[in-house]
């Protein structure tokens, strides 16, 4: 599956930027494939690319008090991770590994700040989609890791967006 499709099908991109933007993200993206029980990003390290999984599963871990691993999701094709850490450079708030063979698209921050370049007024957008999603999340996390693993707070993901990609 092309880089592209995934974007198309992908809401936080979908619904932001034009074919055109999409066209030129997807160009600047990687598609690969990554074997069983490998870890895409560890909790803590800061964050240079995100991630959207075309096929395959994932397991999103925290370090806990009571155990080593606490597992606080398990995602699938169709959804990403590590889009706070990219667009804000908040920390890794988790660990994310794979469960089986797993392929995923790779978008960088070099790759999306080129197309933010272009089309400065798109930090806004990403930054009330971002806000939506952060809010939906913390909805459902409702324990003593809840503001860890949501790491920045709504109202300073623009800010922090703006910062890290030069337009504030």
């Amino acid at each position: 599956m092309e880089a592209r499709d995934v974007l198309a099908r992908t809401p936080l991109f979908a619904d932001v930027l034009s074919a055109r933007q999409l066209d030129e993200l997807a160009a600047r993206s990687k598609v690969y494939d990554v074997g069983k029980d490998r870890v895409l990003m560890t909790e803590g390290d800061f964050g240079t690319s995100m991630f959207i999984i075309v096929s395959g599963k994932v397991d999103v871990t925290v370090a806990g008090t009571r155990h080593p691993h606490r597992e606080v999701a398990m995602l699938g094709p169709g959804e990403l991770f590590g889009e706070m850490s990219l667009m804000t450079g908040a920390r890794r708030a988790a660990t994310v590994t794979t469960m089986e063979p797993t392929r995923v698209v790779e978008i960088t921050k070099v790759a999306l700040e080129n197309v933010l370049t272009h089309s400065p007024e798109l930090v806004d957008h990403f930054g009330a989609v971002l806000a939506k999603r952060r809010a939906e999340l913390e909805q459902i996390a409702d324990d003593e890791h809840a503001s860890r693993i949501l790491g920045i707070r709504t109202d300073e993901i623009v800010g922090a967006m703006r910062r890290l990609f030069g337009r504030g």
